[in-house]
This record gives structure tokens, C-alpha cells and sequence, in this order.
């Protein structure tokens, strides 16, 4: 026998299993048609035809699984599709788009690139690019590519929303509301662009059509259209209408969930863990920070997951201070992430973000921590069945209220807000240093330009009619939002001079010693004051808030209620109102409040951390122990 027989080369493939295949594809049994495939065509060449089969067969069952959100068996499906036609443009297309769909932009970027170069002129793929460039905070390449998208396909509404998007993350909000316009021309009615435009509106301060704009708002939430409630926050919008949105929105956001230890751990330490992607020169930094350090270590191992750049801030190095292990993920997956904070034996994971800014949602949803907690970031419901608490307090979240939620709600028995004390106050500078005249009654709104709406408006200008010695102090913001609102005041009758717009402050230590220069604060309706409101009562500034009847409408009152200042909080416009010319015509009591809040600063219970963070851990304790014996999240409140 001839031991050196030549190997035999590559078989023909079985011609009556191949028929059979593609008669099972055609009746759309694609999992028989694929094992029937890959039995037809084991050892054979792969030929022009066998190789156009196999991709069109694993891209029918990537698009079946990409339909039904199962997007990891979509990227599986997709990659074997490619592994028969490498360079096929519409094939790295949905595994970019896939990616995407999984939270992994960057990756999907890259795919997207190489499918660009392969057929520039496609607009799915300059839309797709587009979009994952916007959410890795690329947003002038964003622009660029969704510009030639709406160039190859004008009349697809969905180029213009991205430009759109990609405009108002610019500031670019004349351009951004245009656009909007455009793809509203095309699909009247489009739920996405009717949100992203008056988003945009709010931004500018054009409150043309608001109370048909709160209308559209309202009835979008309630088809159940996939827009982020975040989008809607700052409006007129019930909380029913929110939760709406946030369960629509959480519907789009699917992970495989990972697989979590058999048993939860009974260590005396447990591990808790934050995630954001705000560990920099942001509010919620500036808030946390002082807690994490504070956390009872013979309970609690504390980490930090970021995503979120590394801007060498105070902030950043307080972060990385004060936890015991700080986890750098932002190159990761989606599942990768989860995968990771799985592997640390994470016990609660407690996210900073909800539906802001850039979030990862994707990492929760895959279930990482046996306990998922919503905290300080997102002032809502997630709407979101992998999210098991919020943690808020019995002013911000009564129970009254509590319909609006999915979460299960851990109530501290004092505001939820907690405050980093480790920034001095500086001495304020002078009043002409701020654009504000020397004399007078300074009314201060540093609330975000969006947060103002035509109601509380006309109460401020009002109250400049009825104080003629008051200025209005706001933050600057972008042009057409100025120009619309000193047209607004104006039309009201009041001097272009009585508003005053402040300068952006490089640094939490400036706008704090600016904020000396004011004689009370202004807080706005429908979404108010959080970290502002701290700001200002941690510099000794009052504040008038009208209650309104959502979380986000609530903070600023939960701050003064724990503060002691209860007469600060209204229930009406007209009481707020009143209120405020009740301290514009009694500025002895005014400054005697003032002495009062900064007296108290460093021994009252709103500043007092050391107690906050001792009610935390006994809300975490309690969130775990539940846990531990198998019993469903459930509301509670801290007792203390």
C-alpha cells in the first residue's frame, strides 16, 4: 500500500441537499436551511455560488435575529456571512449597525468606515457612520457625514434628523431646527424629529406653539414611540407620559445577560459599584465625591467604573481618591463591560447616568450585579426592568407619585442630594466684575437656558415690573436662545439692560464666588434647579421653587425643606410670586436667612455628609438583604 497517496482536494458539494436548502430558504425555514447548507457544502470549493449563497443565507438569519432585538445572535449570523464575502459592503453595514445597536460605537465606527470606503456614495452607510461618530462625541464629522447623506437621499427623513442631532449637539441650533423641519416636511408627524425639534425649540427659548408643542409631547409618549423621556423632561409632560416614553425607550435596549454567581455572596463587605461617565469637572462628580470616601469600609468595597474621558479635573482625581479600585472601561463592549464588572463579583451597581448625556445603558441591561440601582444622574423612571431602585427621598418622590416609576424606591429620610464640602468658597468679586449693578436687587436663575419655559417667564418679568430696582441674572447661554429671550423681555416691557447674562465660568471655585453677588435665586418650573440649587444654598443664596408634581420639578424643594426654609418652597405661580416680593420688600430678613444658611453650613443636616452617607449604606444594606433572601425589590424608607 502507498503510503504517500496524495491528500484528496476539495469535493463537490451534494447538489441534492443544496437544492433542498435553498427550498427551505425560499419557505423561510432558515435554521434547516443553514445545517442543510453547511451539510451540502462541507469539503467542497467554495465557489462564486456556493460563497453568494452562504452570505445571502447567514444575512437572511443576522436579519430575522437583528429584527427581534437578539443582536448578538444578529452579529453572529453577519459574521459568517462575511467570512463568504469579506469585503461586502452591505454586510459590514449590519455588523456596524448591529454593533451599534449593542452600545459598542466605537467598533461599530470602524466597521462603518471600512463599509464608506468600499461605496462612499451610500447614504445607509454615511447615516450609520454619522450616528456612531455623534454618540463617541465626534460631532463635526457627525455633521459632515450626515450632510452628504441628506445629499445622496434628500427625500429620506431620517438624514435629516441626523443632521439635526448632529447640529443641536453643536449649538447649532437655527441649522438643527431646519433640518428637523426638513425631515418633518418629508414624514409629517415623524415622532423622533417632532421631539428632536422641539428640543431644539426649548433650547433657543422659542416658545412658539409651547402648549401645542406639550400636546404632540404628551401624545408621543403615549403611542409608545421609542424617543428618550430625557428628551422630554423640561417640558410640559406628565409623569404618565414619561414613564410611557421610558419603557418604549428601554424596550430598544437589549444585552445578553451575562451570567451571574450562582449565589450571592453572605462576605461581611460587599462590593458596591458607580458607573458614569461623568468622573471629570461635572455636577454629579462634584456631588458624589465626598460620599465615596465616606462609604463604611467594613461594610463596603467601593469601585468606580468609567466611561467618560480623563480630564487630569479635581474632580477626577477626588473620584479616583476615594474608592478602592477605579476601572477604566471606556474601550470596552457593552459585554465586555458587563462581563467585568460580573467577574469583580460586584454585588450592587449603582448607575450615575439613566438616559443622559452619552449614557451606556446597553452594560445594565445585560444584568451585571445582582442589584442595579438609578441614582443623582437622571432625575426619572428608566422605565426599565434591569433597573431595581431608585434612590430619592419622601419631597422629590412621595408616594403619590410613585405610579410614575417602575423602580422599587429607596427613600432617604432627608434630601437625596448628598454635597462634596471640600470646595471653599471663595471671597465673591465685585459686583461690576459681574456685569450687575452695584446697587440694586439681583434675581439669579443659573438653571440651563432649556429649563426655561413662557409661564415662569412671566412671572420673572413681573417681578422686575414690581422691583424697579431688580436686575434678572442668567447664565449665558447660546445666541438665539439670548436673542429670544430679550425679545421676550422686551415684549413685556422691560428694559433690555435689566437682564443680565453671566459669563462661563471656568471652575466650580468661580461660579461659587460669583454666586455672592445675587439676592436670591430664581428656580424654573417644569424641570428645576438640582446642583444649582446646592450651589446656592452652600453659598449662603435662598432660594423660591414652585412645587410641581414630577421628580424633576421637586429637587430644590427637597434641598430647602431639608435646609429648614420650607417658606421658600410655593405651590403656585401665584405664590411664588408673591413670595419672592415678599423678601424683594424685606431684604434685613432676607440677609438675616442668608447668615443663617451660612452659620449652619458646616452643622446642619444638608451639609452634614457623614449622616447622609450613613442613611446610603443603610439604603444599600437594605437593597442587599432583600437580595440575599430571594425577596423582590420592594419600596422602603431609611429610618433616621
Amino acid at each position: 500500500m502507498n503510503k504517500n497517496r496524495q491528500s484528496r482536494g476539495p469535493s463537490a458539494p451534494d447538489m441534492r441537499k443544496l437544492s433542498d436548502a435553498l427550498a427551505l430558504a425560499q419557505r423561510g425555514d432558515l435554521g434547516r436551511t443553514v445545517a442543510l447548507f453547511e451539510q451540502a457544502t462541507r469539503g467542497a470549493a467554495l465557489t462564486p455560488q456556493i460563497a453568494g449563497f452562504g452570505r445571502d443565507l447567514h444575512a437572511a438569519v443576522g436579519n430575522t435575529a437583528f429584527g427581534n432585538q437578539r443582536y448578538d445572535d444578529a452579529l453572529s449570523a453577519f459574521e459568517l456571512a462575511r467570512r463568504y464575502d469579506p469585503n461586502h459592503p452591505g454586510i459590514l453595514l449590519n455588523i456596524g449597525n448591529t454593533l451599534f445597536r449593542m452600545g459598542a460605537y466605537d467598533r461599530a465606527a470602524g466597521t462603518l468606515e471600512q463599509a464608506r470606503t468600499l461605496h462612499p456614495a451610500s447614504p445607509d452607510t454615511l447615516l450609520s457612520l454619522s450616528a456612531a461618530l455623534f454618540q463617541l462625541g465626534r460631532l463635526a464629522e457627525a455633521e459632515r457625514l450626515a450632510r452628504q447623506a441628506a445629499a445622496a437621499a434628500p427625500n429620506a427623513p431620517a438624514v435629516w434628523f441626523n443632521l439635526g442631532t448632529a447640529l443641536k449637539g453643536q449649538d447649532k441650533l437655527a441649522a438643527a431646527a431646519e433640518a428637523y423641519r426638513r425631515a418633518l416636511r418629508i414624514m409629517p408627524g415623524n415622532p423622533t424629529a417632532t421631539v428632536g425639534l422641539i428640543q431644539t425649540k426649548q433650547r433657543s427659548c422659542d416658545w412658539s406653539s409651547f402648549d401645542d408643542d406639550a400636546v404632540a409631547l404628551d401624545s408621543i409618549a403615549a403611542q409608545g414611540a421609542p424617543v428618550q423621556a430625557s428628551m422630554m423632561l423640561s417640558h410640559r409632560v406628565s409623569a404618565r407620559s414619561l414613564l410611557a416614553a421610558a419603557r418604549a425607550h428601554a424596550q430598544t435596549i437589549r444585552s445578553k445577560p451575562v451570567r451571574l454567581k450562582a449565589k450571592p455572596s453572605k462576605a461581611d463587605v460587599a462590593t458596591i459599584a458607580y458607573l458614569s461617565n461623568d468622573f471629570r469637572q461635572h455636577p454629579v462628580a462634584q456631588l458624589l465625591a465626598e460620599v465615596l470616601t465616606l462609604h463604611d469600609r467594613s461594610h463596603f468595597r467601593v469601585l468606580a467604573y468609567s466611561y467618560g474621558p480623563d480630564d487630569d479635573s479635581v474632580e477626577r482625581r477626588r473620584i479616583r481618591g476615594g474608592v478602592d479600585r477605579f476601572i477604566d472601561i471606556d474601550s470596552l463592549t457593552a459585554e465586555e463591560a458587563a462581563e467585568t464588572i460580573r467577574r469583580d463579583g460586584v454585588d450592587i451597581l449603582i448607575d450615575l447616568k439613566g438616559y443622559t448625556g452619552r449614557p451606556r445603558p446597553h452594560i445594565l441591561a445585560a444584568r451585571p450585579a445582582p442589584v442595579q440601582v438609578q441614582f443623582l444622574g437622571y432625575p426619572g423612571t428608566m422605565g426599565a426592568p434591569w433597573i431595581d431602585y431608585i434612590v430619592a427621598d419622601p419631597v422629590v418622590l412621595p408616594p403619590e407619585l410613585e405610579d410614575g416609576f417602575t423602580e422599587a424606591v429607596a427613600r432617604m429620610p432627608r434630601s437625596f442630594l448628598p454635597r462634596d464640602r471640600r470646595y471653599d468658597i471663595p471671597p465673591a468679586p465685585p459686583r461690576s466684575a459681574c456685569g450687575l449693578p452695584a446697587d440694586g436687587f439681583v434675581l439669579a436663575c443659573f438653571n440651563n437656558a432649556y429649563k426655561i419655559t413662557p409661564e415662569v417667564w412671566a412671572v420673572w418679568m413681573a417681578l422686575l415690573h414690581k422691583t424697579p430696582d431688580a436686575v434678572l441674572w442668567l447664565a449665558r447661554t447660546t445666541a438665539e436662545a439670548e436673542r429670544n429671550l430679550l425679545r421676550a423681555a422686551q415684549s413685556a416691557g422691560i428694559a433690555a439692560n435689566r437682564i443680565v447674562f453671566a459669563s462661563w465660568a471656568p471652575t466650580l471655585d468661580d461660579h461659587l464666588s460669583r454666586l455672592q453677588n445675587a439676592d436670591l435665586m430664581l428656580d424654573t418650573l417644569h424641570y428645576g434647579a438640582h446642583t444649582t440649587a446646592s450651589d446656592a444654598l452652600w453659598v449662603g443664596l435662598p432660594m423660591v421653587t414652585c412645587l410641581g408634581h414630577t421628580l424633576q420639578s421637586r429637587v430644590a424643594a427637597s434641598l430647602l425643606h431639608t435646609a429648614g426654609l420650607p417658606d421658600f418652597v410655593t405651590e403656585s405661580l401665584a405664590q411664588y410670586e408673591s413670595t419672592v416680593l415678599h423678601w424683594a420688600n424685606n431684604r434685613d430678613g432676607l440677609e438675616a436667612v442668608r447668615n443663617r444658611l451660612r452659620a449652619e453650613r458646616a452643622r446642619g443636616p444638608l451639609f452634614d455628609m457623614n449622616a447622609y452617607t450613613r442613611l446610603l449604606d443603610q439604603a444599600l444594606l437594605t437593597m442587599l438583604e432583600r437580595q440575599r433572601r430571594g425577596t423582590p425589590p420592594a419600596t422602603f424608607t431609611v429610618a433616621g
